[in-house]
């Protein structure tokens, strides 16, 4: 910038040598032709000048759009770490709720205990499984020609009623709790349904499998079962008819 305004000053300094110098010559003609190169000088030093001033305001626009294209990379880089932010508060919060539920289900089966047993917590299943039994032997006397999933609807619906004091809040709350992670936006959702199944003894899951296949959890918590593989760790020797009733539940329910 500074040798431009040189130029300028150098350029009117001249202009002002040829008025002081040849101002007085007699031939006036002559005069005006080299006031014509003056002209003509100052015409190209303008051009020039408008192409400077041009190449400044490209370089400042150059400038501008790097300064934007940092501002925004800085913005950009601000929003992923906001976003990181809200995704860490959303899991936080997730898995407060979640680790809730679970010792909610814990503190469920802990206070169990049946009344004329000496069986509480997680023993009252093995309890509950043997009462079922009886009530399934019971109703497939009678109706030998019965479809084995009419069998075990009929028999669980006779127990439940007589066990229903024990047992609805339990199966309430496990239902709840996988069902908060299915509809959780969170990632790796079978890391907390293998948590859930992980708390869930070999008593438990059998009772679970055919609570499942009968009018209390056959529409909503099935699906469940076979969508999370929750029945992975099923002891099949503990089941009533393992050929057949295994094959009531799709495959993805044993993993």
């Amino acid at each position: 910038m500074r040798i431009f305004w040189l130029a300028v000053a150098g350029v009117v300094l001249a202009w002002g040598l040829v008025w002081v110098f040849l101002l007085p010559h007699p031939d006036r003609g002559t005069i005006g032709d080299m006031f014509g190169v003056v002209n003509a000088l100052f015409s190209g030093l303008a051009f020039i000048g408008i192409i400077y001033t041009i190449l400044l305001q490209s370089r400042e626009l150059q400038l501008q759009r790097r300064e934007l294209t940092l501002t925004r990379a800085e913005i950009e880089g601000q929003r992923l770490q906001l976003v990181a932010q809200n995704e860490t508060l959303r899991k936080e919060s997730f898995e407060h709720t979640f680790f809730a539920l679970l010792r909610l289900q814990n503190d469920i089966l802990g206070a169990m205990d049946l009344p004329g047993q000496t069986a509480k917590g997680r023993d009252c299943f093995r309890v509950f499984c043997e009462r079922f039994r009886i009530f399934y032997a019971e109703y497939a006397d009678g109706h030998l020609w019965a479809p084995e999933l009419e069998r075990i609807n009929a028999a669980y619906l006779r127990f439940f009623d007589e066990n229903q004091s024990e047992l609805e809040h339990y199966f309430r709350s496990l239902y709840n709790t996988v069902k908060f992670v299915k509809i959780s936006d969170v990632r790796e959702k079978r890391c907390y349904t293998n948590l859930i199944r992980s708390q869930l003894s070999s008593y438990e899951l059998v009772l679970l499998f055919y609570s499942c296949l009968s009018d209390f959890g056959r529409d909503k918590f099935k699906p469940l079962l076979e969508e999370f593989a929750l029945l992975e760790a099923l002891p099949r020797v503990l089941l009533i008819n393992s050929t057949e009733h295994l094959l009531l539940y799709e495959a993805g329910a044993f993993g």
